[in-house]
């Protein structure tokens, strides 16, 4: 029909068609506008009586004037009988179309469900019941406005109808249970649809699902969807709430108006905003001030454990250990550090030890502005190191007007070990521990082992010694001795402090390595019961999803990830792979855009950091750009040819390039420097599919499979 006129509109474009008809973009001649036509099915307008309710009530429809509905400016006729709306014309994208990119942000997702529920409730005081409320029939213009279109047209297709193949007609997957099974249905009807709509859209999955139709009818009927939570942790429990409210399947029990619908999104944006008060704070590592260089280990440990201690305060977000560590030994200035890393202040600071006395001098920066907004000096003895620690975290909330409760008060009073000695060991320990080597590891084993010899409970050192285990288990070709280690001083961990997260998490990772990814999975997904924020289980809950092909659920993963760390790239470079393995090319071409732009900050304050950019070096040659893939490889192995991820990262760029003979040579490389806990992960990875009918690749893989 394009290039045809139909009465004073001339048809300039196809724009989509549904079970409701082909809608065309066309130019109203008379008025000099563009319209959007949408030409009705024959079968829904051949009965004279259900043509005069259809103009009824498409007559209704556009006397609602509302901004969040679709302006409807005529009814007309073709040619042969066929009926078209002339609609206003929008330009922007359906949610369907949005949604296909991923699930969406919190603030984005109330954003959009208030506009629906306005136009709703303005419909709803009509008398007018959409019956058809679906992604596709929600326009999101370029404004971030909501228009939703084709009222009216629903009631004409009656309720559920079966063809003679036996399919259903009409979208089962938003139907509400009275109106699947064909009873009259009122406003409650339209409010369960957008519950559906809330739940897509914040976890980018039907609450209701199946193969075919009878199979979504009978979940509709008779099953409860799985939890928002399981795909995201930062959704607020009252969002949850109003979730399971409007998806009652008794309508009775159902929130029983739009206006109500608002009033509790509204709550939400203000909740919002208070939980947007959460002050963040990145601890750099404390100066050494003292003469002897070997006391290096002790400013790093008692930095460690100041991030520990802050962590344990639920109003403060304290960047982690590993993203700080980057920083260490490096002339950064601390306004740049807090830039980078999207927080609001620093602490920074420096010790001077000398005999059994310590200097801690420490300072809180306000990133924003520069200015020092709190700072101490303390002259104690080495044995009052606990309580230091203990000041310092009091102080800095209340300089940050922090209240402590009781809870955190008990736990920022714990000490980790009564034993000064054992400290001692444990902090020789993790600065061993930090360096990565063979020797190094093994002497931080030494250490830890040393601390538990001195204090069998100080759950601290077991997690340090896990952790070496697990690196031992990496890098010394997969002997799974050392997974047996990992168990038993997590679960030894565990018998000590049943909450503790890190030997949960640890026990998780003792699954993974063993191949038990839906056991792994189990783990990570309790750690996250109980520390929504806690990114190595977001991290590796993704990967273990991606193995397992759970594509929607390592991409929900990897959202909350980049939550939870939006001044990391990592996530965004995991999300563009998810997107690719699920066939999203618009996604991926998004989550690529992001991952270089938060690439390149870091760079600009780490130049050396080659995981980044390998990261970026493998991004690049997928955004067409292989020059600046090819320059940033090469920097990679001018900096360090010896990182694993590096390694692996240039081996996926090499292979992207078609340089199979370089990226069989790095892949080889990377496995052999600690990466064959992602053997699985490799054999999905589409980055290095174009080497896999490789007789080496078979070998590498199969040399490293266990």
């Amino acid at each position: 029909m394009i290039g045809e006129k139909i009465s004073h509109y001339e048809i300039v474009d196809r724009l989509g068609e549904g079970g409701m008809g082909v809608v065309y973009k066309a130019k109203d001649v008379k008025l000099n506008r563009f319209v959007a036509l949408k030409f009705l099915p024959s079968e829904l307008t051949r009965d004279a009586e259900a043509r005069e309710r259809f103009i009824h009530e498409a007559q209704a429809a556009s006397a609602l004037e509302h901004h969040n509905i679709c302006t409807i400016y005529e009814i007309d006729e073709a040619d042969g009988g066929h009926m078209f709306i002339a609609m206003a014309c929008y330009e922007g994208e359906t949610l369907r179309e949005r949604i296909e990119h991923g699930p969406s942000g919190v603030e984005e997702t109330v954003h959009i469900a208030r506009q629906i529920a306005e136009g709703l409730g303005r419909a709803h005081e009509a008398g007018i019941v959409h019956r058809d409320l679906k992604p596709g029939n929600i326009i999101v213009t370029k404004r971030d406005e909501v228009k939703i279109v084709d009222f009216g047209i629903a009631k004409l297709s009656g309720q559920v109808r079966t063809t003679k193949d036996g399919r259903t007609v009409g979208t089962v997957s938003y139907m509400s249970p009275e109106q699947i099974q064909g009873m009259d249905v009122d406003h409650r009807s339209d409010l369960w649809s957008l519950g559906v709509l809330l739940y897509e859209m914040l976890t980018g999955q039907r609450p209701f699902q199946g193969d075919y139709e009878a199979a979504i009818i009978y979940e509709i009927l008779n099953a409860e969807p799985k939890a928002v939570q399981l795909f995201r942790r930062d959704v607020a429990d009252h969002i949850i709430t109003l979730i399971s409210h409007l998806l009652q399947k008794d309508p009775g029990n159902r929130i029983s108006s739009a206006k109500e619908i608002i009033q509790r999104l509204q709550t939400a944006t203000r909740r919002k905003v208070l939980k947007e008060e959460r002050k963040s704070i990145a601890v750099l590592y404390f100066e050494n001030m003292s003469s002897d260089k070997e006391n290096e280990y002790f400013c790093a440990g008692m930095t460690e454990d100041l991030i520990i201690d802050l962590s344990k305060i639920q109003e403060l977000k304290v960047i982690p250990r590993s993203d700080v560590h980057p920083f260490r030994d490096k002339e950064v200035h601390s306004r740049q550090v807090g830039q980078t890393l999207g927080v609001q202040y620093i602490l920074e600071g420096s010790v001077r030890k000398g005999g059994n006395k310590i200097r801690i001098t420490a300072r809180l920066i306000d990133v924003k502005s520069g200015f020092q907004v709190w700072a101490e000096r303390y002259d104690r003895f080495i044995e009052d190191i606990f309580d230091v620690q203990i000041e310092v975290s009091e102080q800095i909330a209340d300089a940050l007007k922090v209240s402590l409760t009781e809870s955190e008060k008990q736990s920022l009073a714990k000490r980790p070990t009564d034993d000064l000695r054992a400290y001692d060991f444990y902090m020789r320990g993790t600065e061993f521990l930090s360096r990565r080597g063979q020797k190094d590891r093994e002497t931080a084993i030494q250490m830890f082992e040393l601390a538990l010899s001195i204090d069998p409970n100080f759950s601290l050192a077991y997690m340090a010694l896990a952790e070496a285990y697990s690196w031992n288990y990496l890098f010394y070709g997969g002997d799974r001795v050392w997974l047996e280690k990992m168990m038993e001083i997590n679960e030894k961990a565990l018998s000590l402090d049943p909450d503790l997260i890190e030997a949960q998490f640890g026990i998780g990772m003792v699954y993974f390595h063993q191949k038990r990814f839906t056991e792994a999975r189990r783990y990570f997904e309790k750690v996250l019961n109980s520390k929504s924020d806690f990114y190595p289980a977001l991290y590796w809950l993704g990967i273990a999803s991606d193995i397992l092909r759970d594509y929607e659920g390592a991409i929900t993963s990897y959202t909350n990830a980049a939550t939870t760390k939006p001044y990391s790239e990592e996530p965004w470079h995991l999300l563009e792979q998810s997107f690719r393995r699920n066939g999203n090319l618009r996604a991926a071409q998004g989550a690529a855009e992001k991952m270089i732009e938060l690439g390149t900050r870091k760079l600009e304050v780490n130049p050396k950091d080659v995981v980044c950019l390998s990261r970026l070096a493998v991004t690049y040659v997928n955004m067409g750009e292989d020059e600046r893939a090819v320059e940033a490889v090469q920097r990679v192995m001018e900096i360090d040819p010896n990182d694993g991820v590096a390694l692996y990262n240039c081996a996926g760029t090499y292979a992207c390039l078609g340089m199979r003979s370089e990226a069989l040579n790095c892949l080889e490389k990377a496995l052999e420097t600690g990466m064959i806990h992602l053997i699985e992960w490799i054999k999905g990875d589409p980055y290095v599919a174009s080497i896999r009918d490789e007789a080496k690749f078979r070998e590498i893989l199969s040399r490293y499979s266990i």
